[in-house]
């Protein structure tokens, strides 16, 4: 059997980290998927900005640690068994695409049970909204150089 180095750094955990240090960002989230709550599912701006900040609330607090060990577990697999690179471009894309998905299930499930929603109808908002909430954070972070390609 070959001993695991646990001093490594994945990108999942620099993002996450990264979300702490740049909380401001989740405004802008919560700003992007107001808007998109509303138009693709015509709420009113009080309940789109209520769904968004719950949704986000629940991606945040519960996503940001089983996102963290789901990415763990990612990279376990892809640096093994694929990549042997953890900093790479593909990585990154990946990180971000799991963390949408995931984001977008805890915000849907959530939007689910506390409005009583068909998860058919709430999909596809929150994909878009998550999906442009995270295409402003990886251009704020690419910009500022918070991370490179």
């Amino acid at each position: 059997m070959k001993p695991i180095l646990l001093d490594m750094v994945w990108p999942a955990i620099f993002v996450s980290e990264t979300f702490w240090h740049f909380w401001f960002l989740i405004i802008g989230t919560i700003v992007i998927e107001t808007f998109v709550i509303k138009y693709f599912l015509k709420y009113s701006w009080k309940k789109s900005i209520i769904v968004s900040i719950v949704g986000n609330c629940a991606s945040g607090i519960v996503g940001t640690f089983i996102m963290t060990f789901a990415m763990l577990f990612w990279h376990l697999v892809a640096d093994t068994l694929i990549f042997r690179a953890t900093f790479n471009v593909f990585n990154w894309i990946a990180t971000f695409v799991i963390m949408c998905l995931g984001s977008v299930y805890i915000e849907t499930y959530t939007i689910k049970i506390l409005y009583k929603e068909k998860i058919k109808q709430l999909f596809l908002p929150m994909l878009v909204g998550n999906f442009l909430s995270y295409l402003f954070i990886a251009y704020y972070m690419l910009v500022n150089h918070k991370i490179s390609l």
